[in-house]
């Protein structure tokens, strides 16, 4: 039997790479139930596409399985919102699950400075602090710390050089090393704000 007669050239692979349409998928399953040797054609080349797979595989490195695991167990800190053990902030983190975490240890209302910032850990080479500021944070570069921040409530620019970034409830910013960086505030901001020793 010649494929060819029934079926166009190249409509097989075409079928089982996904790339038909729905009528031309029904004529090509329509031809397999129908001609076994179309069927045979289509297992042939799907057994080729894995064998494909197969050879080019790349495994995942070593360290891949333990930061997986980290990840996960980072995630599972910050669902049990503890204050007494905190997770690593993250560009996954929850700001709803931090809000849980810090929201019992704020003032009822900013006072005169209009800007409250309550160290939640510092240990480690690791500092997290929580910010309920109405005024603007001033420029400040780090030369030997990672900073990220989510924010929790409000909204605020941010301007790292020449960058500027709106952000609101949800947003997570990581600041690179060496850069200049301030915040303008655009209505009242609570932030969570992680610094990490560099390496």
């Amino acid at each position: 039997m010649n494929l060819n007669t029934y079926l166009p050239p190249g409509i097989i692979e075409d079928y089982c790479l996904g790339l038909l349409n729905g009528e031309d998928c029904k004529t090509v399953e329509q031809y397999r139930e129908s001609y076994p040797y179309v069927k045979e054609e289509i297992d042939s080349f799907m057994a080729s596409l894995e064998q494909y797979a197969l050879d080019c595989a790349v495994l995942p490195g070593k360290d891949i399985k333990n930061k997986t695991l980290r990840f996960a167990d980072n995630q599972a800190m910050e669902d049990q919102a503890n204050i007494q053990n905190l997770p690593l902030l993250n560009k996954y983190s929850s700001h709803e699950n931090w809000l849980k975490i810090v929201k019992p240890l704020l003032p009822a209302q900013l006072m005169n400075d209009k800007m409250f910032i309550h160290e939640l850990r510092n240990s480690n080479g690791i500092a997290q602090m929580v910010i309920w500021t109405a005024i603007d944070y001033p420029d400040e570069v780090h030369s030997d710390e990672q900073e990220c921040f989510i924010i929790l409530e409000g909204r605020c620019r941010c301007y790292i050089d020449d960058r500027i970034t709106e952000m609101g409830p949800g947003d997570f910013l990581e600041i690179p090393l060496h850069a200049h960086h301030d915040v303008q505030v655009l209505e009242p901001v609570l932030a969570l704000v992680q610094r990490i020793k560099a390496a």
